[in-house]
């Protein structure tokens, strides 16, 4: 079996955290809260909703930090809950109702201008947050996070031909809406 050595400061953490430590807590939530936010906001429409997820995920982490063990690292266990978090929060949604943006960076516009020099990230975001629910998740996990198209298919208890459409609207959903954003329409992500 693998084990992770962990630094000094992450194993006064973990033990901390373990023992209700509230000074550990706060080097954690300083340390990894930005970290957790991010996945939350990738997941949620609005501000609220991530904040709300956001302090379901951290609740959920403090309360079980019994089950941390030294198999994982504790940024990569802290983001595998907060994924998990955001994916029972999908289900949620969904009952009542992505490969690298890194690869588009380069491509010019009309402009000559690449989308790094035109979009900020903050607009990818808008325009990722604009996409309906299923696709902006299974986007999220396939091109944000990383995960197979096979394990989305688990995650998000849907066939493995809808997770494939879902992805492959979402580009072409944010093709066009960043296509129109630079004013051109073959754009290629």
């Amino acid at each position: 079996m693998f084990v992770i050595t962990m630094t000094e400061e992450e194993k006064k953490i973990v033990e901390g955290c373990i023992k209700g430590k509230s000074d550990c807590q706060k080097k954690l939530y300083l340390l990894y809260g930005p970290m957790i936010k991010g996945i939350c906001q990738r997941y949620t429409r609005d501000e609220e909703s991530a904040q709300d997820l956001f302090h379901d995920t951290f609740v959920f982490i403090l309360t079980h930090f019994k089950d941390f063990t030294n198999i994982s690292s504790l940024p990569g266990w802290l983001r595998k809950i907060a994924i998990n978090k955001a994916i029972d929060y999908y289900r949620r949604e969904n009952h009542y109702q992505v490969h690298s943006i890194e690869d588009m960076s380069e491509e010019p516009c009309a402009s000559g201008k690449t989308v790094n020099e035109t979009l900020s990230m903050r607009d990818i975001v808008g325009f990722i947050n604009q996409l309906p629910l299923k696709q902006r998740t299974a986007f999220n996990l396939y091109v944000v996070e990383g995960f197979e198209q096979e394990e989305i298919v688990t995650m998000m208890d849907e066939s493995a031909s809808n997770v494939r459409t879902l992805i492959s609207r979402a580009k072409s959903t944010l093709r066009n809406k960043i296509g129109q954003y630079m004013n051109k329409e073959d754009f290629i992500l």
